[in-house]
């Protein structure tokens, strides 16, 4: 399998990049939605969680919808799978 090795990103750095506090960076790790080894993937989430903040969801609002993101990625990853297995 090849992998892209990512290059991990402190909480400070990250929470400056993504433009949200570093409690918001340390409570999305505390909770799981996130973990301690930070990649530009995770400002992707972080700069999502800022959206929804300022559209006033609070924080345990952004990390259920977060969730909710992931898991419709993982079953539409999932479907896609499905219909390729019936074409076979």
């Amino acid at each position: 399998m090849n992998r892209r090795r990512q290059t991990t990103i402190t909480i400070t750095k990250a929470a400056r990049r993504a433009g949200v506090e570093v409690q918001v960076v340390k409570h999305c790790i505390e909770v799981g939605v996130m973990r301690e080894e930070l990649t530009e993937e995770d400002l992707l989430e972080l700069r999502r969680i800022r959206r929804l903040l300022s559209l006033g969801i609070n924080l345990q609002g952004a990390e259920v919808i977060l969730r909710m993101r992931r898991r419709i990625e993982e079953l539409e990853a999932e479907v896609a799978r499905l219909e390729r297995r019936l074409r076979l």
